[in-house]
């Protein structure tokens, strides 16, 4: 058996897969965020490990521990911790979420420009790491002083299994420090926000073993000591993993709090559009292209918190979009609730809605947040094409794919078809998958992903279609005026 943790924002998830693909035994344990009054968004990196080894023992606890081969991890993505010359934490996890460096990545951008940040780190936007590590150079310079190394959540975490810091190219991806070009951390923005090389985690194929787990991790988490420990991999590429969406034209739609797209392609290519990464994907000869529609399932949450529907079950929810028609009887929403940096530098018009009538009830308004969502979608998936990606099929994950209402949605609105995933902790699963992978080094990652993929569901467009053909220009005009 194989175990996959997931270091989620607001989760740690821990499942262990057995020889068939089939989950054995699934934990998950809670974590804090903690804002700031600036803007801050952070997190205790010591409350995650705890998390961490009670979700890990949790999950050994149903099965026999001892039969689990190997740990694979998957992580959140720049969650950037500082450490001390003894790997101890100075102050707490900057989150992915932490809005205090944007304006410092504002003055980067136009400082570089962005193709040089396309040219140096496939990505035409600065975020994360960059702004917050100027933010702290210039506001709090005796932090950096005090730190020895620049680590992330999933490495440190890593780290403290198995004695070795480490993580893969996905993960120092989305940390804005790797060049997908040269295919190592690059140099020059290392330097230009004040970083040594020599402080980063280990850079590592997905599938190669970090270390083996050390006696003090197996004792807190009840595994064997010495099974294969993985480096860390952004939980984006985890899931695309885990859902068998491995091969060039697959798009992975991951539907969270925001809803986070993995577009294959069987080439290195530039961002399709603004605030898209560009690395290799854990399977190799194939190069993700990760982009965040920002929005999702905080657009669908708003709008159910509107209704007074704080407390709705799933089938509760799917009713009330079941009770309007296709289109929402002319009501059209834009769902950009929380731009993000780049959607702002780049004109997004932001949240809106148009067409609104006395004869529309508050389900009315809850549609059309979800079909404005699957537009989005829809538009993103333009950028992709129109950069030279094929796109041959959509796989769902997430709360989205466990929805009867939403997958028809978004196959009608995309005229594709949506294959939906089963797996609810599907980031945790690649986990696994990987783990498993590091143990059969003779089997592509690919061949084995697309063989323990969990089940799935394929919604075909339906009747209603031509119906969101109308919707979806009328949607994509609010772009151009």
């Amino acid at each position: 058996m194989f175990l996959g943790l997931d270091l989620g924002t607001t989760n740690v998830k821990a499942v262990v897969v057995g020889p068939d693909g089939r989950v054995a035994a699934r934990a998950s344990v809670p974590v804090n965020r903690y804002c700031t009054p600036d803007g801050g968004v952070e997190q205790d990196i010591d409350e995650i490990w705890q998390a961490a080894c009670r979700c890990i023992s949790r999950a050994a606890s149903q099965v026999d521990a001892p039969a689990i081969r190997s740990l694979g991890i998957s992580s959140q993505g720049g969650a950037l911790q500082l450490l001390d010359g003894h790997e101890r934490p100075v102050g707490r996890v900057i989150s992915w979420l932490d809005g205090r460096g944007h304006e410092f990545d504002r003055h980067l951008v136009e400082e570089l420009g962005t193709d040089y940040l396309v040219e140096h780190l496939g990505c035409n936007l600065s975020a994360m790491t960059l702004g917050q590590m100027l933010r702290l150079a210039a506001q709090e310079p005796d932090v950096l002083r005090a730190a020895r190394y620049v680590g992330f959540v999933g490495d440190v975490v890593a780290g403290r299994l198995c004695g070795r810091r480490a993580h893969d190219p996905t993960s120092l991806s989305i940390g804005m420090l790797y060049n997908p070009w040269q295919q190592r951390p690059d140099a020059e923005v290392l330097n230009r926000v004040g970083i040594r090389a020599d402080q980063l985690a280990d850079l590592l194929p997905a599938t190669t073993p970090a270390g083996k787990l050390c006696p003090a991790a197996a004792e807190a988490t009840g595994l064997v000591p010495g099974i294969p420990v993985s480096p860390a991999v952004h939980d984006q590429y985890a899931a695309s993993t885990g859902a068998g969406s491995v091969a060039e034209g697959d798009v992975c739609l991951g539907t969270g709090t925001a809803w986070v797209l993995v577009a294959n392609a069987g080439c290195l290519l530039r961002p399709a559009t603004p605030g898209t990464f560009v690395c290799p994907h854990p399977v190799a000869g194939i190069y993700g292209h990760l982009l965040s529609m920002t929005n999702g399932g905080s657009a669908v949450d708003w709008a159910i918190n509107l209704l007074g529907g704080r407390d709705w079950s799933a089938e509760t929810i799917d009713e009330a979009l079941s009770a309007v028609p296709a289109g929402s009887d002319g009501l059209c929403f834009w769902p950009l609730l929380s731009p993000g940096s780049w959607a702002m530098a780049f004109g997004e018009p932001g949240a809106r809605i148009d067409g609104l009538r006395l004869t529309h009830t508050p389900r009315h308004l809850l549609r059309a947040v979800v079909e404005g969502l699957a537009c989005e979608l829809s538009r993103h998936l333009g950028f992709l094409m129109g950069a030279g990606l094929p796109i041959r099929r959509l796989v769902l994950c997430g709360s989205a794919a466990a929805s009867r209402v939403t997958p028809q949605i978004v196959a009608d609105v995309t005229r594709r078809p949506v294959a939906c995933i089963a797996e609810s902790a599907i980031s945790a699963f690649g986990a696994a998958v990987i783990a498993r992978d590091m143990l059969e080094p003779d089997i592509p990652l690919g061949e084995l992903a697309r063989r323990l993929a969990p089940e799935s569901q394929t919604v075909q467009p339906s009747t209603d279609a031509p119906v969101y053909e109308t919707l979806l220009r009328r949607y994509r005009r609010a772009f151009s005026e």
